[in-house]
C-alpha cells in the first residue's frame, strides 16, 4: 500500500453534523449523502420536532437531529456546499467534535499532566482540589 493511501486511512477525523429539517423523510437524504463521501456514522440521534424562536425560510418549526461520523478533513468542504444546496435543509453545523476524540480522555489528561510536570508547575487534581476546599472550610 502506498503512503498516500494510508494517509487517507489514517487522516480521518471525527466530526458532528447537527441539522434542521423541512420534514422527517429528508434526513434519509442526509444520511445518503454522508455514505456518498465514504463517512461512517458512530452515532445519530432520532429526528425530532421543534417550534423555531424565529422563522427560517418562512418555517416556524423543523426537524432537529444530529450525527456523528468519522470522514477525510477534505471531504468536509464538498459536503457543506451539498447540504447548503439542498432545498430540504433549513440550517446545518459541522464541527469537529470535540467530546468523542479518538484517544481516551484519561491519555489526554496524561499527557496534559506530563507537560505540566515538565514545565515545573504542580498538577491539582480533583481530589486534591476537593480535599482543600473541605480543609478551608473547616
Amino acid at each position: 500500500m502506498s503512503t498516500k493511501n494510508m494517509k487517507n486511512l489514517e487522516g480521518k477525523k471525527l466530526y458532528e453534523l447537527a441539522f434542521l429539517l423541512k420534514d422527517p423523510a429528508a434526513e434519509k437524504v442526509v444520511l445518503d449523502l454522508l455514505a456518498q463521501h465514504k463517512a461512517s456514522v458512530t452515532n445519530q440521534s432520532q429526528v425530532n420536532s421543534i417550534k423555531l424562536a424565529y422563522p427560517i425560510k418562512k418555517h416556524v418549526s423543523a426537524y432537529f437531529g444530529y450525527v456523528n461520523f468519522e470522514a477525510d478533513p477534505a471531504d468536509i468542504k464538498e459536503l457543506s456546499g451539498i447540504l447548503r444546496l439542498n432545498p430540504e435543509v433549513l440550517r446545518f453545523l459541522v464541527i469537529a467534535s470535540p467530546i468523542l476524540k479518538k484517544e481516551g480522555g484519561e491519555k489526554a489528561e496524561s499527557k496534559k499532566s506530563a507537560k505540566a510536570e515538565a514545565a515545573g508547575k504542580s498538577v491539582l487534581t480533583n481530589e486534591a482540589l476537593e480535599e482543600q476546599l473541605e480543609e478551608i472550610l473547616k
